[in-house]
């Protein structure tokens, strides 16, 4: 019984990774769309449950170094420190002005505030 629950969490796990690594790669195309932090998450799934599909994040030639070092170290590049609380904030601010009431701006504010900490709070890559 205990190895039925333990296949059904790995195909969870990887169909989730999946999703996430996705998502990440159309950031990588899609202008507004976040594609590192997908790549992260979509690793995270995987490390639980596929060493391929792992390695095959953390070892791409596009975005994989990115990842990696990300998840060894928790360091973001200042640049994209720059750019994703810039983009936070620009997103943010623009959302405020739909014709929405304060149930919705409110959380819109909390969750840019707590992602600009969020990064502020990682470590600075310093260029070697």
């Amino acid at each position: 019984m205990g190895n039925i629950f333990s296949n059904i969490k790995k195909i969870i796990l990887i169909s989730l990774g999946l999703v996430f690594l996705a998502l990440g790669i159309a950031g990588y195309i899609l202008p507004g769309l976040p594609g590192t932090i997908f790549l992260i998450i979509s690793a995270g799934f995987f490390v639980r449950s596929s060493e391929r599909l792992y390695n095959f994040v953390v070892q791409n030639r596009f975005f994989g170094k990115g990842v990696k070092d990300f998840l060894e170290t928790g360091e973001m590049p200042l640049r994209a420190k720059i750019i994703s609380i810039s983009c936070i904030w620009i997103f943010s601010i623009a959302s405020l002005f739909a014709p929405y009431d304060l149930i919705f701006k409110i959380p819109i504010i909390i969750l840019a505030i707590t992602g600009t900490l969020y990064i502020r709070s990682k470590p600075t890559r310093k260029i070697v």
